[in-house]
């Protein structure tokens, strides 16, 4: 699947892509998370080939600019029950959880964010989840408010340092 757009492209990330994409949500993560050293120190990061391009179920989606340079991302994998907040809320073999929804700052409010997600919700229907369940935090600028506008429903709003907000979506 590929969306063109006239100033980007959304495809899904192949095992050549894996570079351009680190070297994009990296800095990212940086820039968003400047108080937590090690934000960048993650599992699908140093794996991100088999995590994104060789599960089942699992991919990652990449807008590329013109130049071809990635200047956004959106993932999905099965959610693993992991998380203490919501433990147990969800059927573990039909919910995915999204991530990495990163779009470079002087192209938000452009429809790539959007559109990221509607590539991911359709990919996740195709492959047999029935809900995606995300966390943000409100001190993000418009993470929050983007999510509710997707329709996406606060499951847990919690009380931690990050003010940290556990989302679902039920996928018809």
């Amino acid at each position: 699947m590929e969306l063109i757009h006239k100033s980007w492209t959304i495809r899904k990330l192949t095992a050549d892509d894996v570079s351009q994409a680190l070297a994009f949500i990296i800095p990212m993560l940086h820039e968003v998370y400047p108080n937590i050293p090690d934000v960048a120190v993650r599992w699908d990061l140093s794996h991100m080939a088999e995590a994104y391009t060789q599960e089942a179920r699992s991919t990652m989606f990449a807008a590329f600019d013109q130049d071809g340079s990635v200047v956004g991302t959106i993932a999905i994998r099965p959610y693993d029950d992991r998380i203490e907040h919501v433990k147990g809320c969800y059927d573990v073999d039909r919910t995915a959880e999204l991530s990495r929804c990163y779009v470079a700052g002087s192209l938000r409010r452009q429809g790539i964010a959007g559109t990221l997600v509607a590539a991911i919700e359709d990919y996740s229907r195709q492959v047999g989840y029935t809900a995606i369940c995300l966390h943000t935090h409100r001190f993000l600028p418009g993470g929050y408010p983007f999510w509710l506008s997707r329709q996406y429903n606060n499951r847990v709003i919690g009380q931690d340092d990050l003010d940290t907000v556990y989302m679902d979506k039920a996928l018809g």
